[in-house]
C-alpha cells in the first residue's frame, strides 16, 4: 500500500468516550493538519445528521471507495445494524480494513462480534499488548497502537505551595478498587498538608464515600470536581497540569493488564510525575527513578508521596522535566507512525 490519503473511521459511541477522542478524533484531526490525510469519522446515532452522514461514507466505502483509503471499525461488539452493516462492507472491500480495540471488552461482553470482526479485517490495531496478543488467534496481521495524548504545550512549571496529589479516570469498576486498596490508605497516612484531586466521579453516592473516607484527616483537602467539560482538552490538560504527581494504578488482573495505559500518559504529557503500578502498559511508558516511580502496595505509595513532598526543587524539577519529555514516545506523531505500518 501506498502512503494512507483517506481513513473511514465508524467509531462504535460518541466523543464523550475516551477511546473516541484519543484513538480517533484527536489522532485523525493531526493527521489531517501535519499529514494532509484526509478522513471521515463517522459516529452512530439516530439524528437524521448522524444517519446522513453514515450513509453518505459507507455508500461512498463500498461503492466509490477513494484510492489509498483504510476503513477502520472502532470497537463495534453489538449485533445490531450498525454492526451487521459494517460487517457487511468489510467483507466486500476487506483490503486495508481494520478493527481498532483498546479495551478487553470480550472478557465481559459477548465477545462473537468482535472475533468476527478480527476474523473479517485485514488487520487489527491494538492498543495494548495483551490485546493484540489475545487476537493473534484471529488474524496475524496486529499493529499495536498506543493510545496516545495530544500536544497542546501545557506543561507543569512547578510544584504548588500545597501538595496536589491527582487522579483521573472513571472511579468504578477495577480502578475504584485500585485506589482503595492501594492510594487511599497511603494518603490517610500522610502527616503534611495536602490536596487530593479525583478527577472523574460521577455519582453522588461516590463522592459521599470519599469523602467519608478521609472524614477527620484534617491535614487533607479533597478536591472532586463536577464541572468538569471532557470534551474541551485544553481544559482537561490545565487541570492535569496542576497534579504535582498523578497516580495510575492498574490491577493485575487480564482486563487491566489489556489496558493503554492513558492516564500514566496523560499526566507525563503534562509534565507531571507519576505513581504507578508496574503492569502493562504503564511499564512503557513509566521510567523507575526517571519521570516516576513504580509502587507495588500502599506502603509504598506512602513512602514515594513523602519522597515527592519533601524533594529539593532542582530534583522535582528533573522529574517534571523528564516526564515531559516522555510524551514522544506516545504522541499523537507515535500513533500515525505507528497506524502507518499497515500494509
Amino acid at each position: 500500500m501506498k502512503d494512507i490519503k483517506f481513513i473511514y473511521w465508524f467509531a462504535y459511541y460518541n466523543d464523550s468516550s475516551p477511546s473516541v477522542r484519543y484513538r480517533a478524533k484527536y489522532p485523525l484531526g493531526f493527521m489531517r493538519q501535519e499529514h494532509g490525510v484526509k478522513s471521515a469519522l463517522i459516529i452512530p446515532g439516530y439524528h437524521p445528521k448522524k444517519m446522513a452522514k453514515f450513509l453518505f461514507y459507507y455508500c461512498s466505502a463500498l461503492f466509490f471507495r477513494k484510492r489509498d483509503s483504510v476503513i477502520v471499525v472502532q470497537r463495534v461488539h453489538s449485533n445490531y445494524i450498525y454492526a451487521n452493516l459494517l460487517k457487511f462492507l468489510i467483507t466486500i472491500q476487506k483490503r486495508y480494513t481494520v478493527y481498532d480495540l483498546d479495551d478487553a471488552d470480550y472478557l465481559y461482553l459477548s465477545p462473537k462480534t468482535i472475533y468476527a470482526f478480527a476474523k473479517k479485517c485485514s488487520h487489527i490495531t491494538a492498543g495494548s499488548r495483551a490485546i493484540g496478543k489475545h487476537l493473534s488467534v484471529y488474524n496475524n496481521k496486529i499493529v499495536h497502537t498506543s493510545s496516545p495524548t495530544p500536544d497542546l504545550n501545557i506543561s507543569k512549571e512547578k510544584r504548588n505551595k500545597i501538595f496536589t496529589i491527582g487522579w483521573i479516570g472513571g472511579f468504578g469498576g477495577d480502578h475504584k478498587k485500585s485506589l482503595i486498596d492501594l492510594v487511599f490508605p497511603a494518603i490517610k497516612e500522610l502527616e503534611f498538608t495536602c490536596v487530593f484531586e479525583v478527577m472523574g466521579v460521577f455519582k453522588k453516592e461516590d463522592e459521599t464515600f470519599i469523602r467519608e473516607y478521609f472524614n477527620g484527616c484534617n491535614n487533607i483537602s479533597i478536591n472532586i470536581p463536577s464541572d468538569i467539560n471532557w470534551r474541551d482538552e485544553i481544559e482537561v490538560q490545565n487541570r492535569i497540569k496542576a497534579f504535582d504527581v498523578g497516580i495510575a494504578t492498574l490491577l493485575d488482573n487480564e482486563i487491566q493488564r489489556s489496558k493503554s495505559g492513558i492516564k500514566a500518559k496523560q499526566y507525563l504529557n503534562n509534565g507531571v510525575p507519576v505513581l504507578a503500578t508496574k503492569l502493562p502498559e504503564n511499564d512503557c511508558v513509566v521510567k523507575d527513578g526517571v519521570n516516576g516511580f513504580f509502587c507495588s502496595d500502599s506502603s509504598d505509595f506512602k513512602r514515594k508521596l513523602e519522597l515527592f513532598k519533601f524533594m529539593g526543587e532542582d530534583e522535582y524539577d528533573t522529574f517534571s522535566k523528564n516526564a515531559r519529555e516522555s510524551r514522544l514516545g506516545f504522541d499523537l506523531e507515535k500513533y500515525y507512525s505507528d497506524f502507518s505500518k499497515i500494509k
